[in-house]
C-alpha cells in the first residue's frame, strides 16, 4: 500500500503544479516502504523544485534526511544554505529543528526554532491562534525548552495565552454543535470495523466491499455540502448504545439514534474536508486524492 501511494504521488507530481509537496509527501511513503534509495530521490528532487514558498520544503526534508543517514557534513551543508537563504515555508523550519533532534543536536534545534519563530511571529503581542503562521514553530519551541530544562520566556507565555485562547474558542464550537441537532450526521465504518461488521452481521451490508461503502458515503455527503459531520462507527460501541438503550441492534432506526448520539458528544469530524485535508475515509491520504478524487464517488 506504502508503494502504491508513494507511485501514485510521484505520478500526481507532475501535473498537479504541487510538485514539491507531492514528492516531499511521496518519500514518507518510501520510507515506510523500507525503499530509502526511492526516498532519497523522491526529497532530493523536491529539493531541486523547492522555491521556499511550498506547504512543505523540499530543501528541509532532504537536508533532514542527510542528517539522520549518517551523511551528517553533507545535511549540514544544506542546512547552512537554506538558513543562509531563509525560506516563506514554515513547515522548513520544523522539519530542520526535527533532523537535528533525531540525531541529539538539541542546541542547533534549538536554533532553528528560535529563527522560524522569529520570522513567522515577529509580534509578541499579537494574538495568535491553532492554524496561525507561527503557532506550530511555537509549540515545538515550547515543548523543546521544556525538555531542556529551560524557563518559561515571552514567546513561551504567548503560546500559553493563545492556546488558553483557542481552547475557549473551542469550546464555544463544541457548544454550538451540541445545540445544532438538525445537522445530519453520517454513519461510516473504517476499514477495519467494517471488516468486522461484514463478519458478524453479514446481513446488514450483503456482498458490499469497503471501497462500494466509502463511495456510498461519499456520495451521501455531497447532498449536503456544508451542513453534515462524519461519525467513524466502531461496531462494539454500537452494540453497548442498543442495550443501554433497549433497542434491537438489527434496527436502521437503532443506527441512526447512535450516530447521532455520538455526533451530538462531538464523536464526529465536520463536512467537508479541504482538497489538502486528511481523507475523511481516515486513509491519510489527501482528500483531493482519495475519497474526492475526481470520479471516485
Amino acid at each position: 500500500m506504502h508503494v502504491e501511494y508513494a507511485e501514485a504521488l510521484e505520478a500526481d507530481a507532475e501535473i498537479s503544479g504541487q510538485r514539491c509537496d507531492d514528492l516531499v509527501e511521496a518519500s514518507g511513503y518510501w520510507h515506510f516502504a523500507d525503499e530509502h534509495g526511492r526516498e532519497e530521490r523522491a526529497l532530493a528532487a523536491a529539493a531541486e523544485v523547492d522555491d521556499g514558498r511550498s506547504v512543505l520544503s523540499g530543501r528541509a526534508a532532504y537536508a533532514s534526511f542527510l542528517l539522520t543517514h549518517g551523511r551528517r557534513e553533507e545535511g549540514e551543508r544544506a542546512m547552512a544554505q537554506l538558513m543562509h537563504e531563509g525560506s516563506e515555508c514554515e513547515w522548513a523550519y520544523g522539519e530542520a529543528a526535527a533532523g537535528y533532534q533525531a540525531i541529539g543536536a538539541h542546541q542547533e534545534a534549538l536554533r532553528w526554532l528560535n529563527i522560524g519563530v522569529q520570522r513567522f511571529v515577529p509580534d509578541l503581542g499579537a494574538e495568535v491562534e491553532v492554524g496561525d503562521p507561527g503557532f506550530e514553530l511555537l509549540r515545538e519551541r515550547a515543548d523543546l525548552r521544556h525538555r531542556l530544562g529551560l524557563p518559561a520566556d515571552q514567546y513561551d507565555e504567548l503560546l500559553t495565552r493563545s492556546e488558553e485562547r483557542s481552547h475557549e474558542v473551542f469550546s464555544q464550537i463544541e457548544e454550538i454543535g451540541r445545540q445544532q441537532h438538525a445537522i445530519p450526521a453520517v454513519l461510516y465504518w473504517p476499514e477495519a470495523e467494517f471488516a468486522e461488521v461484514q463478519r458478524r452481521h453479514p446481513d446488514w451490508n450483503p456482498g458490499l466491499a469497503h471501497v462500494e461503502h466509502r463511495r456510498f458515503i461519499q456520495r451521501t455527503l455531497t447532498d449536503h455540502p456544508t451542513s453534515a459531520v462524519i461519525v467513524a462507527g466502531a461496531l462494539d460501541d454500537l452494540v453497548a448504545f442498543a442495550e443501554s438503550r433497549e433497542l434491537p441492534l438489527d434496527d436502521p432506526a437503532t443506527h441512526a439514534e447512535y450516530t447521532s448520539e455520538a455526533a451530538r458528544l462531538g464523536q464526529a469530524a465536520p463536512w467537508p474536508p479541504e482538497r489538502n485535508d486528511a481523507c475523511w475515509c481516515g486513509s491519510e491520504r489527501k482528500y483531493k486524492k482519495c475519497c474526492g478524487a475526481p470520479g471516485f464517488a
